[in-house]
């Protein structure tokens, strides 16, 4: 065994060496999450090129993503070296595909230069087809259809003829006409649409075997995710020497939906009785807790091949699924747990660390929110790629009609674009002439601009001018491309382009605010292109375009051969287009901020990993989806989820769910069996835990140092802002009186204040630092109210309601300021005089105070200079009580609130108040002997407000007059303003019976945001008078004593 053999079996566990090593002809190996499947394969791939001395060339390399093949080539070069990973046919099915029908499509009457037809290219034709034929079918739908029938191996003929044999509805027939003339569009437009190269390339190798004889040994990743023509076309490639190895697990199998079959891992075992099975069972990602979770999940498909996933690190933390009262908390405690977790941890852990794994990408919108407002760098997965900008696409499209000019959407798309004068009314109108004259859009335009045909459509001069200009350019880049002498490539193509176009110019004037960043998305383009000289050969290539070079010639079959520059920008554009439909999610990283926490949908995650993973919305109907036919993929979507994580694991489930229906936790997390190995809660990340974190990722622990100085920004520092049974309704928390006596909502960040665990308030740090203080403000849910800001309302000096009691208690407690009591010591009374000096508007008791019915009083809050005098105190979120505030003789009565009430469930019986069992004891404001007169005044505990006072109605007042109920009191100084006594009815009356309303003197007017018109008059004496009445706190009444009576009609 020489060095080189040795350095690709270097590292390898006992499994991984078998399935290298293997002498079979046919390997299935299958390797669950982590467990080293890319290392054993590309392991394989060196161990038959030095040991078996097969022929890199004759090694068919198979993958699903550009990314896995960019991987595989770049290990391989570390292990074979001399640029030999350059010489295999390694890349994407559809890439590898595309190779084989450029090189012998012509043996099976494919035309020379074919084209590629993305997703948008095919949507746009159906809709064109269906708008002709006047159909109901949904264009997407009819996409989606057509791609599933060639999936399975079925164009339209086979479709055809299996219709023809069964009765078809009105769908199916609209459906068989779309199919019928999609086809037939991209024949004449010389395209092959992403199932085509898949389809066309199978026809070629059931024709042509000799096609792929040269071929010895077919390796394909992701096994799982194969359908019915991929497990075809594997079976084809290796038809001459049927030695296969696949990877896969069908645990992972969750594109079932993209037509991928579970069966094909059976269907191989059954066409290849000679196979053999190996399974890999370390995993080198996750920790044991995560891994014995993950398979508890698992497990439940008794169906599914029985295979161990052992651990290879510690046990760790144990996963956590949570339940929170809504979507909207839920949001809320993921961002408080990443900046909780980033902070315990001393920055160990980073925003890219974190992954947020959704079922479905719309249910991003309030983990968005959450994160926006929380100042939390973030990036959407799947967001705009660099060859969708609508600059590049502009650039891409004149590429594609000077290579192939049949592709009629890349002609309509640019036809006007820079500005020519063609109205879209006319290239659409054109575009359908062409169409029905069974012409390419190209050749119709060029023979009606030279003359050579008359179009029914009218042009006018302008336009005929600009589809001059149009027809020149792209034929002056198709003379450049194929001369013979100098052909252009396409980096130099694109200089053309732009140069005839202006194009610098066109952006500055189109898109003003961001055109140099659009530029530099055009300079790196050319940059791009510049990957594909004129020199043939794999060394005049980068390692992610050489799987797009000439196959090996096979004796006695011809390759089809085209001119340089053509053959290269066809690459380019392949290149390009493959790119684009076949590179997942996942791999967009392009001008992303690597300083990120990262959302992703599930499907989009598959095959990378993360510190830290959160999977929210684990509820029925979310996952498994409610829309999803097959429960075991949905099982397995959730596995895939759990297994991307390597040390944190968190799962959550909203009690109520976006659209604030009941929600139901997923019958994946049955509490009686995967229950038992998940936590209610975050865990308590001590040094200990904080330490496992560190040995799994192989980072260095961070100092105590480091971790104090981070932990002490935040506002708490365990999982404990919100119960753990999910149990509170943010529309049924605790609530407030307001001025009318009903209760109303207090904000959802008071709500979720409350039910904290009360901490010293930390320092508090301002500014872009990714550990910055965790601000209650930050939790708001939707927009601001104005009572966020209720600390900076402007008073009124003479307060708000307020009863007897507590007026007393005030009025005494502004007396004992005044005269402070030597025996509290000098402390105390200097923090007294200090009480003093503050703004009457902090004299007052909040009208909003429920305790005040009790005889519970807020302290208001001290100053700085206080602050330091008085000792320290754990903070309550509810109210703030201190010991000072209350005379040591005073006894302390129990008064406990009205029985039933939500505020007598958050006061404990006894003589302190408190929120939770580890709240700190809240002092009782002793109650003061209330004067008879003043023993029943306050607000009344009736379930109604009480209702309108009416003044007395005199004897020779006629029955139907009657006053305002919004009027205001009788003026000062009138007889019926004296204070009278309570009636039986619970009404004030005077000794004659009557009833009488309350004197201004005796009231004190409510708090107000602002000054009323109404405060202003009862300030001010004004005698300006409006529209004939006099304004005046007497209202109607105050009117020759007399209360407001209907007009009436004069008796005659």
């Amino acid at each position: 065994m020489n060095n080189s053999t040795e350095l690709a079996l270097h590292g390898l566990n006992q499994a991984q060496l078998a399935a290298v090593e293997s002498p079979a002809n046919v390997v299935q190996i299958l390797a669950p999450p982590g467990s080293g499947k890319t290392k054993t394969l590309t392991a394989r791939v060196a161990y038959l090129i030095q040991h078996h001395e097969y022929k890199p060339w004759n090694i068919l390399c198979l993958t699903f993503t550009i990314k896995s093949s960019r991987e595989m080539k770049e290990r391989l070069a570390k292990l074979l070296g001399n640029g030999v990973e350059a010489k295999l046919i390694l890349g994407t099915f559809h890439s590898v595909c595309r190779r084989y029908l450029v090189s012998y499509g012509h043996l099976i009457g494919l035309s020379k230069g074919f084209g590629i037809a993305d997703s948008s290219d095919s949507l746009s034709i159906i809709k064109r087809i269906v708008k002709r034929m006047h159909f109901t079918l949904d264009p997407k739908a009819a996409q989606a259809r057509i791609s599933n029938s060639k999936s399975k191996g079925k164009g339209y003929p086979e479709l055809s003829a299996e219709a023809a044999k069964k009765k078809k509805n009105v769908d199916q027939q609209e459906f068989a006409q779309v199919f019928e003339a999609y086809e037939d569009q991209l024949d004449q437009a010389n395209l092959l649409d992403y199932d085509d190269l898949l389809l066309r390339c199978s026809d070629l190798l059931r024709r042509y075997p000799s096609c792929v004889s040269n071929v010895e040994a077919v390796l394909v990743d992701e096994f799982q995710d194969t359908n019915v023509v991929q497990f075809e076309l594997m079976s084809l490639f290796a038809a001459h020497q049927k030695r296969i190895t696949t990877v896969g697990d069908p645990d992972q199998s969750i594109y079932g939906w993209r037509s991928a079959e579970i069966k094909n891992l059976g269907r191989m075992q059954t066409q290849y009785p000679d196979t053999l099975v190996i399974k890999l069972q370390d995993n080198y990602r996750s920790s044991g807790a995560i891994l014995i979770a993950a398979q508890e999940v698992i497990e439940q498909d008794p169906s599914r091949p029985a295979k161990a996933l052992m651990p290879t690190h510690c046990p760790g933390t144990s996963p956590v699924l949570r339940r929170l009262p809504s979507s909207d908390v839920e949001a809320l405690w993921i961002v408080s747990e990443v900046k909780r977790t980033i902070g315990m941890t001393g920055g160990m852990l980073g925003y890219p660390d974190f992954a947020i794994l959704l079922r479905s990408a719309a249910l991003s919108r309030q983990i968005e929110s959450a994160m926006g407002k929380a100042g939390i760098p973030y990036r959407m997965v799947g967001g705009q790629r660099f060859f969708d900008r609508v600059e590049i696409k502009i650039l891409l499209d004149y590429l594609r009609v000077i290579s192939q000019s049949t592709n009629n959407d890349a002609v309509a798309r640019i036809l006007n674009v820079p500005a020519r004068g063609i109205g879209p009314t006319t290239v659409k109108a054109l575009l359908e002439e062409a169409e029905s004259r069974k012409l390419t859009f190209w050749s119709f335009i060029r023979d009606a601009v030279q003359g050579n045909v008359k179009t029914s459509t009218k042009v006018n001069k302008p336009a005929e001018k600009g589809l001059g200009a149009f027809i020149n350019i792209i034929l002056t880049a198709k003379r450049k491309l194929t001369d013979t002498l100098e052909p252009m490539s396409p980096q130099s193509l694109l200089y053309h382009i732009i140069s005839k176009l202006s194009f610098q110019d066109y952006l500055k004037r189109h898109y003003e605010i961001d055109h140099e960043g659009r530029w530099a998305n055009v300079e790196e383009l050319i940059a791009q292109a510049g990957d594909y000289p004129i020199a043939q050969g794999s060394e005049s290539l980068g390692i992610a375009e050489s799987d797009l070079l000439n196959l090996p010639v096979v004796d006695g079959i011809a390759q089809s051969k085209g001119a340089a520059g053509e053959e290269m920008l066809s690459m380019f554009l392949a290149n390009v287009a493959l790119a684009t439909e076949l590179q997942r999610d996942d791999e967009d990283d392009e001008g992303q901020n690597p300083s990120q926490v990262t959302i992703s949908t599930i499907h989009a995650a598959k095959g990378l990993e993360w510190p830290v993973v959160f999977i929210p919305a684990a509820y029925e109907g979310s996952i498994p989806h409610s829309r999803a036919e097959d429960t075991d993929e949905e099982r397995r979507l959730l596995y895939v989820a759990m297994t991307r994580a390597q040390a944190l694991l968190y799962i959550s489930c909203p009690v109520k769910n976006s659209q604030r229906e009941e929600s139901k936790l997923s019958q994946f997390l049955d509490p009686k069996t995967v229950g038992h190995y998940l936590v209610k809660c975050g865990a308590n990340l001590n040094s200990g835990v904080v330490s496992d974190i560190a040995r799994i990722l192989r980072r260095p622990c961070p100092l105590d140092k480091e971790i104090l100085e981070l932990s002490s920004t935040l506002e708490t520092r365990e999982d404990d802002l919100w119960p753990v049974d999910g149990s509170i309704d943010p529309e049924l928390m605790v609530s407030k009186w307001d001025s009318k006596g009903n209760k109303s909502s207090l904000d959802f960040h008071q709500q979720a204040n409350q039910w904290s665990k009360p901490r010293p308030e930390a320092s508090q740090h301002h500014g872009s630092s990714a550990f910055s203080t965790f601000s209650k403000s930050s939790i708001i849910v939707g927009s601001t109210t104005t009572m966020d800001s209720i600390s900076s309302f402007s008073v009124q000096s003479f307060g708000g309601f307020t009863s007897a009691t507590s007026q007393l208690l005030h009025l005494e407690h502004v007396q004992q300021i005044d005269q402070p009591s030597v025996d509290h010591g000098a402390s105390i009374a200097g923090a007294q005089r200090k009480v003093k000096s503050r703004k009457r508007k902090m004299e007052g008791e909040a009208q909003s105070s429920l305790t005040s019915l009790w005889g519970l009083t807020a302290k208001p809050t001290r100053t700085e200079e206080q602050s330091e005098l008085l000792p320290y105190k754990r903070r309550s979120t509810l109210l703030e009580l201190d010991e000072s505030d209350v005379k040591p003789s005073m006894a302390l009565p129990s008064i406990d609130p009205p029985p039933g009430s939500k505020a007598c469930r958050m006061v404990s019986r006894g003589s302190s108040v408190r929120l939770r069992e580890d709240e700190p004891v809240l002092a009782r404001v002793p109650l003061a002997a209330v004067p008879e007169n003043l023993a029943k005044h306050g607000p009344g505990r009736t379930s109604k407000p009480p209702g309108p006072i009416i003044t007395t109605i005199g004897q020779d007042q006629p029955d139907d007059t009657y006053v305002f109920l919004t009027s205001s009191p009788a003026a000062p100084g009138t007889a019926s303003m004296r204070r009278p006594e309570t009636g039986a009815k619970g009404r004030p009356e005077t000794s004659d019976g009557g009833e009488h309303v309350a004197s201004c003197e005796d009231l004190r007017p409510a708090v107000t945001l602002h000054a009323t018109s109404m405060v202003q008059l009862h300030t001010t004496q004004s005698s300006r008078k409006t529209l004939g009445v006099r304004r005046s706190m007497g209202g109607w009444n105050s009117k020759s004593g007399q209360g407001f009576s209907v007009p009436r009609k004069a008796q005659k």
